[in-house]
């Protein structure tokens, strides 16, 4: 056991180098006031509408001093909706609205709206409106959910084993040693779980783990049921494990690994994505499938070392006619899955998200070539009782050990990016708030045509920059790359860049936090039509 999770802790680092920017799953489609209103009368309430449901952290309005203004009540959800009632009114005046909130996958989620009261917008440059930040506390939530995924699913998939497997008495003990080590390591990550995603949420200090502001706020979010779900079912994991293969009770393993599983249905972009009653029945089938072949390694391994060849090739035998309809079931939930987050073919390959999805179907697909070779090699070699079969089984189990941690470092990576589903929700719902609510330019170079988008062209928050590729009949045009380069030669300022994730066919979406500083800011925008052919397009953005 202790080897396993060696090994889980080290292949962190992959996980973490596909890490980048954690972006968030939830996003903003409207609000009102609307961003850039000028309304003719203070509004009585602010409201935010996004994608899915999610649980507020603050919502504030500030004026032009940065202080809170308009005597709020507490907020309220509705749906999708979240509201806040002014008890105040708020003076003819320039505002920034900026929250934060939880997402249904927990990840937090921050940003902020200019209104105006009275008169037209005004500049904000004095306001830091807080929201979209992160804290030093995003490593150990990706440690801890690391963790969190290999032994859940191993203490759940070390029961599954047990009970659907005829397991050899020589190795029967350890099996369950296994398990109840594995359970009592998720028991732990769930509860730091709370702890380290309240102190993230509340973009905490080093300290913020033992206030109980981030315990109250973890609480609040999908975390807690998570949590009350999946320690009672590992509760029940180690203890039933600590019976030993003498007090096996096959109810109380069945129970702790299926409550253990369920757990991760009330959380994560997967399961609580809609239709949920058809998503989250898919990801519990992946999981149980993935929890039973994931634990069944080690035992097949132990198997092939200390029993006798023809047992290891009865237990072999018995394993790959139930790995076929675990690989079936486990790939037919997984193409649903996939389906439903990235929505287009195309989007496998050109969004961040579809491409750290299309390596860890490659891992899947080099596991299933090393399974293929142990079910239709190796195993009859063990039946016929070969003597150098059970070592090159090992050494086969092995590869397969490497393929499954970067299968879970792989499924750590997805948590930290937006699925196209997600962010083709904002690009559906954005109306007037982002594609045209700011700047807009159209410039052309050669046969191929650049539509730029840059919302709300202003330093007071985010902005959100969209590119739209056509060619000289109006047709979109993926490109192979596309970079932009920001520069305000007034200020002497140049080096802020981004690299532009498809959201649809020909369209690229950015987000800029630099552009600080109001003044003519030129746009460089190179992009690939090929490795061969690269087309620069340059505009003025006046940034206010």
């Amino acid at each position: 056991m202790i080897r396993i999770l060696s090994t889980l802790i080290m292949a962190l680092t992959l996980s973490l180098s596909f890490g980048g920017t954690a972006w968030s799953h939830a996003v903003l489609l409207n609000s009102t006031p609307a961003a850039e209103a000028s309304l003719d009368a203070s509004p009585k309430e602010v409201i935010f509408n996004f994608n899915e449901h999610v649980g507020p952290i603050f919502i504030k309005v500030l004026d032009r001093t940065g202080a809170e203004v308009g005597s709020p009540d507490e907020w309220r959800t509705d749906g999708n909706d979240v509201f806040m009632s002014l008890n105040g009114e708020l003076p003819n005046g320039t505002y920034i609205a900026t929250y934060r909130v939880i997402s249904a996958d927990t990840h937090p989620v921050g940003g902020s709206i200019v209104f105006a009261v009275g008169e037209p917008i005004a500049s904000m440059d004095n306001v830091a409106a807080a929201g979209g930040e992160t804290s030093g506390w995003v490593g150990p939530v990706v440690i801890n959910r690391f963790l969190q995924y290999g032994a859940m699913l191993l203490a759940a998939g070390s029961a599954l084993f047990i009970t659907g497997m005829s397991v050899p008495a020589s190795i029967a003990p350890s099996v369950y040693k296994v398990g109840r080590t594995a359970a009592i390591v998720a028991a732990v990550t769930y509860v730091l779980a709370l702890g380290f995603g309240g102190a993230e949420m509340m973009l905490g200090g080093a300290g913020a783990i033992f206030s109980a502001a981030a315990w109250s706020q973890a609480l609040g979010s999908t975390l807690a049921p998570s949590a009350l779900i999946g320690i009672p079912g590992l509760l029940i994991l180690i203890f039933a494990f600590g019976k030993g293969p003498e007090g096996k009770s096959t109810a109380m393993l069945l129970a702790g690994s299926a409550i253990a599983i369920a757990s991760f249905l009330v959380t994560g972009h997967a399961a609580t994505a809609p239709p949920v009653w058809l998503l989250a029945t898919m990801v519990a089938v992946h999981l149980f499938c993935a929890a039973f072949w994931i634990a069944a390694l080690y035992p097949l391994a132990k198997t092939a070392q200390v029993a006798e060849v023809k047992e290891a090739g009865a237990v072999m035998t018995q394993f790959s006619q139930r790995a076929v309809w675990t690989v079936a079931a486990l790939f037919l939930s997984g193409a649903v899955i996939t389906w439903n987050q990235v929505e287009s073919p195309t989007n496998m390959l050109t969004t961040d998200y579809g491409l750290r999805l299309a390596g860890k179907l490659t891992v899947f697909f080099v596991l299933l070539g090393l399974a293929a070779v142990n079910k239709m090699v190796l195993t009859p070699a063990l039946e016929k009782a070969d003597g150098s079969a059970p070592a090159k089984l090992r050494r086969m189990i092995k590869f397969e050990y490497a393929a499954m941690v970067l299968i879970i470092g792989a499924a750590v990576s997805l948590t930290l990016v937006t699925p196209p589903r997600a962010t083709m929700d904002m690009e559906a719902g954005l109306g007037g708030m982002a594609m045209g609510g700011g700047f807009e330019a159209t410039v052309v170079k050669g046969k191929y045509t650049a539509e730029i988008s840059v919302d709300p062209a202003l330093t007071t928050a985010s902005n959100m920059v969209m590119v739209s590729f056509k060619d000289d009949v109006g047709n979109p045009v993926d490109m192979v790359d596309v970079n932009i380069y920001w520069a305000l030669p007034t200020a002497g300022l140049e080096g802020i860049d981004g690299r532009g994730e498809m959201i649809s066919p020909g369209m690229y979406h950015f987000m800029f936090d630099q552009l600080i500083i109001p003044g003519e800011w030129d746009a460089r925008i190179d992009a690939f039509v090929d490795d061969f052919d690269k087309q620069i397009f340059r505009t003025t953005v006046p940034v206010k």
